[in-house]
């Protein structure tokens, strides 16, 4: 079987920032291992390190199962405003361009959004009779317009109006909707509408078991302990993501000020540069940058719980999150804001706390709670890995994946 898989905004097989991998990488993969070629479909533009990969559309042949087609555009500085709107815009033109002279595959796997490549490429694919299915991870254009009053929120949609269209449009042209949660599966379907179909589909967002040498381990740990991040009995608290607008970390700044435990804020990110101008951080606030898939690692094993301070969002109340997956894998019970799905996950499993936001306490008691109680930490920690292996496990979830492609692909034939 052939597959494409169009991702854009995620790490690729090519670059050397030492991300973790994500959808599209771990798709690719594991058809790969399947024995499935892969053509990647990506941007040029790197969205993390902000770099052009090539400077201009080009083809890599990465293996033998993987070509990685990189197409052009202007690139951007911020992850949100009107220079990643031209840019989506330049490279979805840029691509209608590529296809051209393409052969179309057994089936593709549109990643959504951005909106205007997956408009393109579902367009494209549709008019070839060519079976593809739409992996919606985000609320678009909806979450442009989430945090505005009522007044500013009707011209807001009223202005992004096509985009709403071109969204209707993927959703209707693609065989099936694969999305995060089953929440988010009916969010998508809801715009449509339609009834869910055998052709629909929920893939978490887990990781899979990374393999690590001794002496990567070795040197993971030394590193953490140079920044006096111990195992110890003074208790860690993790956090690891891009510290952007989707999380509020004021609960958590405060919170370590008026703890003990140490708090280590890994990641990079504009709420990075916040914290950091404030010159009256607590000692036991760390937060060392970009970290690496062997720091991530090292760090888990020496922490006690994973924390998750997200906005009060509709598209994070539908959705559950890596953060969640990777907490359950290692075992740390999960303190979160989040609503919705994630914490009905926490709540009805018992493998975290929820905390809310509009009490700026809230945090804090949540955390001496847990903290505190060495018999809850090792009960909320058995739940979670528990509830990963019987339900998340990342394998058995990309093969359930990977026979939901097979299947749409033998659709071809009746289409």
């Amino acid at each position: 079987m052939k597959v494409w898989i169009l991702q854009t905004g995620e790490p690729l097989h090519i670059d050397s920032t030492g991300l973790r991998p994500m959808r599209a990488m771990n798709l690719a993969n594991a058809l790969i291992e399947k024995g499935h070629q892969v053509v990647l479909w990506s941007s040029d533009f790197d969205h993390f390190s902000k770099k052009h990969r090539t400077g201009k559309t080009s083809t890599i042949q990465y293996s033998q199962s993987l070509e990685i087609k990189l197409i052009s555009s202007r690139g951007y500085k911020s992850h949100i405003g009107l220079s990643r709107l031209f840019d989506h815009a330049q490279m979805a033109f840029n691509l209608k361009k590529e296809l051209k002279n393409q052969t179309p595959p057994d089936v593709a796997f549109i990643g959504y959004p951005p909106i205007e490549t997956a408009w393109v490429m579902t367009n494209w694919l549709n008019k070839r009779m060519t079976p593809s299915i739409v992996d919606v991870k985000d609320a678009w254009p909806e979450i442009y317009v989430q945090t505005l009053g009522s007044n500013l929120k009707r011209i807001a949609l009223a202005l992004l109006w096509p985009y709403t269209l071109m969204m209707k449009s993927i959703f209707r042209k693609s065989i099936g909707v694969n999305s995060v949660t089953e929440d988010f599966l009916a969010w998508s379907l809801s715009k449509i509408p339609r009834l869910k179909s055998n052709f629909d589909y929920v893939t978490y967002l887990t990781s899979p078991q990374i393999k690590l040498s001794e002496s990567e381990i070795a040197n993971a740990n030394s590193w953490w302990d140079s920044l006096g991040v111990k195992k110890d009995e003074t208790g860690n608290i993790l956090f690891i993501g891009t510290m952007n607008n989707v999380f509020d970390f004021d609960q958590v700044v405060y919170a370590a000020r008026n703890s003990n435990f140490r708090y280590i804020i890994a990641g990079d990110g504009p709420k990075r540069e916040l914290i950091l101008a404030n010159r009256d951080l607590p000692n036991n606030l760390f937060l060392p940058g970009w970290i690496n898939e062997t720091q991530a690692y090292t760090l888990a094993s020496r922490s006690n719980a994973a924390i998750a301070p997200i906005r009060d969002r509709n598209d994070f109340a539908m959705n559950i999150t890596n953060k969640f997956f990777d907490a359950m894998r290692f075992g740390l019970p999960m303190v979160t804001s989040v609503k919705g799905i994630a914490a009905r996950l926490i709540n009805e499993n018992k493998v975290g706390i929820a905390y809310k936001t509009v009490n700026k306490d809230s945090l804090l008691i949540a955390i001496n709670s847990l903290m505190g109680d060495k018999s809850l930490q090792s009960k909320m920690s058995y739940n979670a890995k528990n509830l990963y292996e019987s339900k998340f496990l990342h394998e058995k979830n990309y093969q359930g994946l990977i026979q939901h492609l097979e299947k749409i692909s033998e659709s071809k034939k009746s289409i």
